[in-house]
């Protein structure tokens, strides 16, 4: 982990209104970068993703010359589990560092809790939360990595259409990210003359979730579609097949990142489809083949979407920080204007909400087997 530096003079002119006042930096002094973002506790199963592949973007980065000869220096501070502690950490990150762009977590009540303190830092960050309520909110200094949820609710209920199902149920963990999925899921199958039978929610502490999967069966649910958390998404595919239900299941991305495909088995995938942000493979080949390739050999286990998506952020931060420096306005405005920067993962191009990703792709476990493999994209947005 990165220490803070001290001694570090504050800048009197292109600071946002009500900014954190920011240092200036001597020539070859490394540009600190923040990073608030899980990794303890149960949501660290993600988080320590977002560490690793931000490690790697740090070190590729400055093997490339860094930014304009200085290197860059990520500085990680642990969001845990709650809310407070999120919003804690980003504060911290932006007093003691004053860095020209923080990096969020993945999880959309982090960066509901948060975004009101970004305003106030006026500097640009990037998150991976899916929650429209996060780029709803407008405020211009936030841009999204991944796709929305209701993109991804749009893409599941589109492959549920595939499928040919007709009598739809939804389980969702009961919080921004689980309801908001769910309300955009229904809101898709609706528009394509397909009602909900059912909709079920569950606490993120909870650990039997049987009675909703039960209801769901005595309404006669043909599919079943799933808005989870690594954790809970794969307890929830181990219940369903416990209890001998044999009904499909198109599970949000969670639910396929490898932390939680190692706490299944072969038997808990059968049946079950993704609908996930990208097929992380090698061979999709060319950079992703490279990046899935070193990433094993550095960290001796398999990236996932939402990692590459942390490291495809950085590197758009790299350019940006060469192309216009350190203001954060004018980095803000910089990834702001990119509309179609080619990453690994994705083609990142950003809206009026900073929304940077529009497409997302299906994925299956081959059979008897728990590797997965690309059915199809679909493009979206």
């Amino acid at each position: 982990m990165i220490t803070t530096r001290r001694g570090i003079l504050s800048l009197a002119a292109g600071v946002a209104a009500g900014a954190w006042a920011r240092p200036s930096f001597a020539a070859g002094e490394p540009i600190a970068i923040g990073a608030a973002i899980p990794t303890t506790g149960p949501l660290s199963l993600s988080g320590k993703q977002y560490f690793n592949t931000l490690t790697m973007a740090e070190e590729d980065i400055n093997k490339s010359g860094g930014i304009n000869g200085r290197p860059i220096k990520f500085v990680i501070e642990d969001t845990g589990t709650s809310n407070s502690t999120a919003v804690s950490a980003f504060v911290k990150l932006v007093q003691d560092t004053k860095p020209p762009f923080v990096f969020l977590s993945s999880y959309s009540t982090q960066n509901l809790a948060t975004a009101p303190e970004v305003v106030k830092a006026g500097i640009p960050v990037m998150y991976a939360g899916g929650a429209v309520a996060v780029s709803a909110s407008s405020n211009g200094w936030m841009f999204r990595i991944r796709p929305t949820d209701s993109l991804a609710a749009h893409g599941m209920a589109q492959f549920a259409k595939i499928l040919k199902a007709t009598k739809p149920g939804i389980m969702y963990i009961q919080n921004d990210f689980g309801q908001g999925g769910a309300q955009a899921a229904a809101k898709q199958l609706e528009a394509a003359g397909v009602t909900p039978v059912g909709s079920e929610a569950y606490g993120q502490n909870d650990k039997d979730y049987s009675a909703q999967l039960l209801r769901l069966r005595e309404k006669g649910a043909d599919v079943i579609l799933t808005f989870v958390y690594p954790a809970d998404g794969a307890l929830l595919l181990r219940q369903i097949k416990a209890l001998g239900l044999k009904t499909p299941v198109i599970a949000s991305s969670a639910s396929f990142l490898p932390a939680s495909v190692q706490l299944l088995s072969p038997a808990d995938l059968v049946n079950v489809w993704g609908v996930i942000d990208t097929f992380v493979d090698a061979s999709v080949g060319g950079r992703m083949a490279d990046f899935v390739t070193r990433y094993k050999a550095k960290f001796g286990q398999d990236g996932d979407a939402y990692g590459l998506a942390y490291y495809d952020g950085a590197l758009i931060l790299a350019e940006g920080l060469r192309k216009v420096g350190t203001d954060p306005k004018a980095l803000r405005d910089w990834i702001a204007s990119q509309k179609a920067w080619d990453g690994i993962g994705q083609t990142f191009s950003f809206d009026q909400e900073g929304n940077g990703v529009h497409g997302v792709a299906v994925v299956k476990a081959k059979p008897g087997t728990k590797t997965l493999e690309l059915v199809e994209r679909l493009k979206l947005g």
